[in-house]
């Protein structure tokens, strides 16, 4: 498994926190591995050495998940308990040799190291989706089972001999329990990660890669959406085209034009509100779906929009630049023949002297 999130994150580009919980997977196993080989004596021997490796596999994936959440991993403290279990470690194994008290102090540590990020990460929990809730729940279970690990140890393994460990009914049900709760995070952890990847695709196939609003096919999608989940009455249609772009083109190079249209989707974005919708249509066209109950509310950012395109300095060259716009209702959820309006009313600002706004005098009395 910590393979796999390895091979994601380099190969795949995956999200950064997988490297760290890949190292979480990783790390333990070799430990694990390497007491398989070991003999009771060298085992001993080797207890502060495989004491780090299990607790940086703790911290790993503690650090993982705070990078998920950009929670907070207290790793400075982490790193200072590391410390200090490892030398209990090493006292229980070199001074006062106790197998059931490593495990109970290794176990304890883990659960401790673990458990650091649980505060800030279930910070926002109530505004996470199913699956991410399902994932934060899947690590706090793992975290409260290693705590409960400790419990069993103190219990049922207190003075128990090496020789007889491998055999405890108890221990070999930890174990089964450790491996099964690990596979079930990794697993619900890649379904998490597909779906984020698969959303991230569908987002950026909406998006403008010049402006980062909005691109057609995007605009269409999200306003069908919309439309749908609420009454008609509260949406209106903007299109805005700036003037005479053709001619800045012309005049300073199409690496300026795209300079202006940046600055023009910036403009947009910080003037409309995040339940409106806001797309490039095309060239030098954007497009704006404002959920709004009045007319003039709808003009009034219209308005904002204009001023502040008017007012702006553009690209290294400072180029002053207007633009003009078409502001209608949206009739009977009707997107396509709303825009065919939008655009007419687009071009009667046009030829009214552009940089201005032109809107039905029939919906200021109707929506006034």
């Amino acid at each position: 498994m910590g393979s796999l999130f390895l091979i994601c994150h380099f190969f795949f580009k995956a999200p950064h926190y997988l490297l760290w919980l890949g190292m979480g997977y990783i790390v333990p196993a070799f430990a694990l591995a390497a007491q398989c080989l070991m003999s009771n004596q060298q085992m001993t021997m080797s207890s502060p050495i495989l004491g780090i490796m299990y607790l940086f596999g703790a911290w790993a994936s503690a650090y993982a998940m705070a990078l998920r959440k950009n929670a907070q991993a207290h790793s400075k403290l982490a790193w200072v308990l590391i410390v200090i279990i490892t030398a209990l470690l090493g006292y229980y194994a070199f001074v006062d040799e106790q197998l059931w008290i490593r495990m109970l102090i290794l176990n304890l540590g883990v659960a401790i190291v673990q458990s650091l990020v649980l505060i800030s990460m279930f910070a926002h929990f109530k505004q996470n989706d199913w699956l991410n809730k399902i994932v934060d729940l899947s690590y706090l279970f793992i975290a409260f089972y290693t705590f409960v690990r400790s419990l069993i140890i103190f219990l049922f393994l207190k003075n128990i001999e090496v020789s007889m460990l491998s055999t405890s009914v108890w221990w070999l049900m930890m174990l089964a329990a450790s491996i099964l709760l690990s596979m079930w995070f990794a697993i619900v952890l890649l379904g998490t990660m597909v779906r984020d990847i698969i959303s991230k695709l569908n987002e950026e196939r909406s998006r403008d890669s010049l402006t980062y609003l909005l691109n057609r096919r995007g605009f269409y999608d999200f306003a069908k959406v919309n439309l749908a989940q609420l009454p008609v009455k509260k949406y209106f249609l903007l299109m805005c085209d700036i003037d005479h772009f053709k001619k800045i083109n012309d005049s300073y190079g199409h690496l300026v034009g795209d300079q202006i249209l940046q600055q023009v989707g910036v403009i947009i974005s910080q003037n409309v509100r995040e339940n409106d919708l806001a797309g490039r249509f095309g060239g030098e066209e954007f497009i704006i779906l404002l959920q709004v109950e009045q007319v003039s509310s709808a003009y009034e950012i219209a308005e904002r929009i204009r001023v502040a395109i008017e007012t702006e300095l553009f690209s290294e060259k400072k180029i002053s630049i207007t633009a003009s716009f078409g502001l209608t209702h949206v009739e009977n959820k009707n997107l396509t023949n709303t825009i065919d309006i939008a655009d007419k009313l687009l071009y009667d600002a046009k030829r009214a002297g552009r940089n201005c706004v032109v809107l039905n005098m029939y919906e200021t009395e109707k929506y006034g």
